[in-house]
């Protein structure tokens, strides 16, 4: 297929490079020029900044864009035939109704940044207008997963949710950490087999039946101590009372 790619951030990165092998990436569009042409250098592409610079002989356009961008786009974008797709998990397939009657979604549930490989597979979650593009995008997703879910804009938005807890906030939180250490003069790294071992158990366990700690314990002493200690960092302090209050009171109904 002849791939017309907007957008130049991570996910466009990541799109061109699954699938400028088994197809052609013929033209990067961005309102950042400069990225647009770093990008299109890198697959052998042409580059624009408009919206209206699509290909006649492009096969689909795929807008590898923010939620906020995709508004703009609709409102602007037309095709007269060729497929064309978003990769958001938050916003329905729907937006793209006027741009083309061919129309569809890729989502990866994956976290992505240019130039950092993804070392473990992950499911891709499709959602397609009709039978004809339904099967050009489960071809396309087939480039990026082996596992394919079809999944309607509701179950999506369920998914990217569980998605936002699952990794945003866990970055968050052990950015956090990592400052707390470098403040008072800790070896974050003396942390990391600790997380380790935590993600290791998550996937081999249900979470609920490894949690420990003095919030599971209902240990006072302890947990007057730890806020006693987090005084100067009121962000720690307020995760710590929301996870404790959280945790307690999950604990004692069990």
């Amino acid at each position: 297929m002849r791939l017309v790619i907007i957008g130049s951030g991570n996910i466009a990165h990541f799109f061109a490079s699954c699938w400028s092998g088994p197809h052609q990436i013929i033209r990067i569009i961005s309102r950042n020029s400069a990225h647009a042409s770093a990008l299109a250098h890198a697959f052998q592409a042409s580059y624009g900044t408009s919206y209206d610079e699509i290909p006649p002989d492009a096969d689909a356009c795929i807008l590898a864009v923010n939620d906020d961008a995709l508004t703009e786009i609709a409102a602007k974008l037309r095709l007269s035939h060729q497929l064309v797709v978003h990769t958001s998990g938050s916003v329905s397939m729907e937006i793209l109704q006027k741009i083309s009657s061919h129309h569809g979604v890729i989502y990866p549930l994956q976290t992505i940044r240019a130039g950092i490989p993804v070392r473990h597979a992950f499911p891709v979650l499709i959602e397609a207008s009709d039978p004809e593009a339904r099967q050009l995008i489960r071809m396309l997703a087939s480039h990026i997963s082996d596992k394919i879910l079809e999944a309607d804009a509701a179950k999506r938005r369920q998914y990217h949710l569980a998605a936002v807890y699952t990794n945003n906030f866990v970055y968050h939180l052990m950015t956090q950490v990592r400052w707390f250490c470098e403040t008072h003069e800790l070896a974050f790294d003396l942390l990391l087999p600790l997380l380790h071992e935590t993600i290791t158990r998550i996937i081999d366990y249900p979470p609920f039946s490894q949690q420990t700690g003095p919030a599971k314990r209902n240990d006072q002493q302890t947990i007057q101590t730890h806020e006693q200690m987090l005084a100067d960092h009121p962000a720690l302090l307020e995760l710590y009372r929301v996870f404790t209050d959280q945790i307690r009171k999950l604990y004692s109904d069990a």
